[in-house]
């Protein structure tokens, strides 16, 4: 039953209500700073998400965001079914928006190494995007991160373990759990689905 802990989870970092607590608090704090940006063209932002990771976590987002916005999402993908990080982030699914002029805010999973994230900004910026913010549902201390990568804004900051459940997958599964846990590696190897 998946809102039990599923066997391939050691441990349980965040429960599901400790996730919708600390997302309506991170969207009210996101919230407030636009309304206070005076410059903001016609009032309204984009709020991209990076799929399929941001999912649960960009629907939790939404509903606790007090701004006008559209919503857009693209597919860069970076790990290719593994569980380390090519290093090579490629864009699969382009944002259908008109990016020019636009106030960004990436709606992010989890910041791992920051490729994919400078990437990403990059390319928004180079299609005249106003500006480009982050917010994040998890923020690893990850010491080789990217320099100048970093959330504006996130939910769980922890440390550089491999984490699945509320969108976050291995070998795109488990993204279905209601909860965020790690995996327990040693299972892995005899694991049989």
């Amino acid at each position: 039953m998946i809102s039990q802990q599923h066997p391939l989870v050691k441990e349980i970092k965040f429960t599901n209500q400790q996730i919708v607590r600390k997302t309506q608090e991170v969207a009210q704090e996101v919230s407030l700073f636009y309304q206070n940006q005076p410059n903001i063209k016609e009032h309204t932002i984009l709020i991209l998400g990076l799929l399929k990771g941001c999912v649960p976590f960009y629907a939790e987002f939404l509903k606790h965001f007090d701004y006008e916005c559209e919503t857009d999402f693209m597919v860069v993908s970076s790990y290719k079914g593994t569980m380390k990080t090519s290093g090579e982030p490629k864009i699969v699914l382009d944002v259908n928006t008109t990016i020019k002029n636009k106030d960004i805010l990436i709606v992010e999973d989890v910041i791992d190494s920051g490729l994919t994230l400078k990437y990403i900004k990059a390319y928004l910026m180079a299609k005249g995007a106003n500006s480009v913010r982050i917010v994040a549902l998890i923020n690893k201390n990850n010491q080789t991160r990217v320099p100048g990568i970093k959330a504006d804004w996130f939910c769980f900051g922890m440390d550089d373990e491999y984490i699945i459940g509320f969108g976050l997958d291995y070998q795109e599964r488990l993204r279905n759990l209601p909860y965020i846990g790690t995996i327990d590696e040693t299972k892995l190897k005899d694991w049989k689905w």
